[in-house]
């Protein structure tokens, strides 16, 4: 798959109805400043980006994301859909960290990011573009 090929499926997840209400605002949404924020920028982004993404990626980052979200925000699963498309359009399309700055205390040097945080063992960290601090 191509990295224009997932941008225009995860855009195709958000109906009109709810495009309208990212640009609104997050009334009647259950979604984060954040993950917001990145939702929009998917909605703009007009970028031609023919590189290739591993479907076998892709699919192993939404089941991990989906089984952490069933077990962390099960009372909440109608905002899984944008935690999962911010992760799959940070990672794959724009190549940045999937959590904000503020929360994980990633830097940039010598244009790589790194995180304090990072769990090797974790499919998540293994697929975010941050290497883990040394």
């Amino acid at each position: 798959m191509t990295a224009n090929e997932l941008k225009n499926t995860l855009k195709e997840r958000i109906s009109p109805q709810e495009a309208e209400a990212l640009r609104r605002g997050t009334e009647g949404l259950c979604i984060g400043k954040f993950n917001r924020d990145v939702c929009l920028r998917l909605l703009g982004d007009c970028r031609d980006d023919s590189s290739e993404v591993p479907a076998e990626k892709i699919l192993a980052l939404e089941k991990e994301l989906t089984d952490y979200l069933n077990t962390y925000m099960q009372d909440r699963p109608e905002g899984h859909k944008w935690i999962i498309m911010a992760c799959e359009y940070l990672t794959y399309i724009e190549r940045l960290p999937m959590h904000p700055q503020h929360a994980a205390k990633w830097t940039k040097k010598d244009g790589n990011y790194y995180c304090p945080n990072m769990e090797p063992e974790s499919l998540t960290c293994s697929c975010c573009v941050c290497r883990p601090v040394l």
